[in-house]
């Protein structure tokens, strides 16, 4: 599939509908731009999320642990400690920061979204926080702060 579109003013483009319907993007999705030597891929966040978690886990799987236990780590002793301890290379580490990045951008932009629908066009920071911290309750119930 081969489609031309002008770049606008701001360096804005539209993504023509055949290809926004193909990856099931809608208005108000967050999209990942990834350059690769002249090439950009552009993905919807929760697949470029999804392939990092997937391949992170795997090379833990390789060492005989997982990415949840991992995770489990992080919370308990702190990312750099669990990092170490599980011998994480750089490229790893990095990996874990960039998808619990976009997955953090993707919980912002979700709580962002439900405002909006429920009529609140902003919401503070506050919050912001509180919907977050009631959903790591929700998740993590023994680790209430």
């Amino acid at each position: 599939m081969l489609e031309t579109v002008r770049v606008q003013k701001k360096g804005q483009v539209t993504i023509p509908s055949d290809i926004r319907k193909r990856l099931r993007i809608k208005q108000g999705d967050l999209v990942t731009f990834i350059v690769q030597d002249e090439n950009v891929l552009l993905k919807p966040v929760e697949i470029v999320a999804q392939e990092l978690w997937i391949r992170l886990n795997q090379r833990l799987a390789e060492r005989g642990s997982s990415l949840e236990s991992l995770l489990a780590l992080c919370r308990l002793k702190g990312g750099e400690a669990a990092a170490r301890e599980f011998n994480l290379t750089l490229e790893e580490k990095a990996e874990l920061m960039l998808v619990l990045q976009l997955q953090a951008e993707q919980a912002l932009e979700e709580i962002r979204t439900q405002a909006k629908a429920a009529g609140a066009d902003h919401l503070s920071n506050e919050e912001i926080n509180s919907e977050i911290q009631a959903a790591r309750d929700e998740a993590y119930p023994s680790h209430r702060s």
